[in-house]
């Protein structure tokens, strides 16, 4: 029995992957391959699409460029991007993953092992877009908040401060233990550098959802959860 996702490949050199894609279309439903970004682009943002699949070779612009398209751009659906190459060395990996693709594989792996990271891969979306009926959502994988099904993207610092205040929401965090947790410097609490970072927190996530407390420190506000 097929599994029901929307599964995007883009290869320009598609004839070397066919076989490995006719044995995933015997787990999922839904499989388009492309081979050029034009064509793929006018699909996955008019359709339902999980997880989009790249060659890290693509001819007329390479994965990295395609994964920023997507990202800066970010299609309804959200897909997960997995880049994937015979190429092997760290640094590739490390411009891969820096440039906002959520994974890196060998295509080259074995037929079951490919299966499994795809479907590991789609559970843990769908477990995301589950979650996204909830009023706040923190993907610690993708840096993300889920905010009324909506991803909000904030700097890093800007997502370990609420990070911290979600993990206790009973707990009222000082501004030293924000500092020690998020800049691991004590210091960081005599500035404004907090204050600076809380108010561009609400200003997205709204005026209410932390609560300052005079002399304490900030919490979130049980009631806008």
């Amino acid at each position: 029995m097929t599994q029901p996702a929307g599964i995007v490949f883009i290869d320009n050199s598609i004839h070397k992957i066919l076989k490995s894609i006719d044995g995933l279309k015997t787990h999922f439903e839904t499989i388009n391959v492309f081979t050029n970004e034009k064509d793929a682009f006018d699909y996955i943002y008019r359709s339902e699409v999980d997880l989009v699949l790249l060659n890290l070779d693509l001819i007329s612009n390479d994965a990295v460029g395609v994964t920023n398209e997507l990202k800066k751009n970010v299609p309804k659906s959200n897909p997960f991007i997995v880049v994937y190459s015979d190429k092997q060395e760290d640094y590739i990996q490390e411009m891969v993953l820096n440039s906002g693709a959520d994974s890196f594989i060998n295509f080259h792996s074995k037929p079951a092992i490919l299966y499994l990271f795809i479907k590991n891969l789609l559970r843990r979306k769908f477990k995301i877009a589950a979650l996204k009926k909830k009023s706040f959502i923190i993907d610690n994988d993708r840096f993300l908040i889920y905010h009324k099904g909506a991803p909000l993207q904030f700097t890093l610092k800007e997502f370990r401060v609420i990070e911290l205040l979600f993990s206790n929401t009973d707990k009222i965090f000082s501004k030293p233990e924000i500092a020690a947790a998020v800049w691991h410097d004590e210091k960081i609490a005599e500035k404004r550098t907090i204050d600076v970072h809380i108010y561009n927190i609400r200003q997205l996530l709204g005026k209410k959802i932390i609560q300052s407390q005079k002399g304490k420190g900030y919490r979130i506000n049980k009631k806008y959860l």
